[in-house]
């Protein structure tokens, strides 16, 4: 049986007596109902994880011991940098969790000009924190090692000429380009996808004049939270750890 996955930010070591953090705490205790004696693999998002089990519970606290230390991974060899226009919430956290799922290395949330989101600071603040606390469940969940990071957001202008990778992809749906046809066994790979309301004619001819490659993944429009999952499933599938020969 698969344990559940709890990620702790702090050193860990085999044998350590730790308290858990308040929201690890909960989540094990409040909504899992784990019990003293319930075993978890906890991971720090360092690489590896450990063999943990409930010691004692108390009202304000959860003891754990940690156990064995396994240096297992489960990160692509594909570094994957998500440039995503900010969509609705329900749709840009199923885009960022799913991301995630698919192995990617960074997310970086974009503001374009067809955007529907306008924030004040504080606002864009805890959407920030959201976005890493889905991202984190989405570790838990998939197995990863290492958290990707959430770059608070930036123009789609700053991000094409500040982010360096072998292959820089923007999804035009009326580019010709197919990832299939891009020759390259690119270790670093960045995906700028637009929003619900495309990218404007000056965001495009500042990507492409910025090294970005116009890409088209097929005939039919795909929703912006469904592209980069389409986009980074193929370049897995091409360059990283995603098998596309089923047999």
């Amino acid at each position: 049986m698969r344990l559940t996955r709890i990620y702790q930010p702090q050193p860990l070591c085999t044998d350590d007596l730790i308290n858990l953090s308040k929201a690890a705490a909960h989540h094990l205790v409040g909504v899992l109902r784990a019990t003293v004696g319930s075993e978890f693999t906890l991971f720090n998002g360092e690489g590896g994880e450990f063999l943990a089990k409930i010691v004692s519970i108390e009202k304000n606290s959860v003891s754990v011991q940690v156990g064995e230390y396994s240096q297992i991974t489960r990160e692509s060899p594909l570094q994957i940098v998500l440039g995503q226009a900010i969509s609705r919430p329900e749709r840009m956290d199923y885009t960022l969790q799913k991301a995630v799922e698919l192995g990617v290395t960074r997310i970086v949330p974009l503001l374009v000009e067809h955007s529907c989101i306008k924030l004040s600071m504080e606002r864009w603040k805890k959407r920030l924190l959201h976005w890493q606390a889905v991202v984190l469940a989405a570790c838990e969940q998939s197995g990863r090692t290492q958290i990707p990071s959430v770059s608070q957001p930036i123009p789609l202008v700053v991000a094409v000429n500040e982010i360096k990778a072998d292959i820089r992809a923007i999804l035009i749906p009326t580019a010709v380009q197919a990832i299939s046809k891009l020759k390259s066994s690119a270790p670093r790979v960045v995906i700028f996808v637009g929003p619900e309301g495309g990218w404007s004619k000056t965001e495009i001819s500042l990507a492409i004049a910025a090294g970005c490659v116009p890409i088209c993944l097929g005939p039919r429009i795909l929703r912006t939270e469904t592209a980069g999952l389409v986009a980074i499933t193929l370049f897995q599938g091409a360059f990283g750890d995603i098998s596309l020969n089923l047999v």
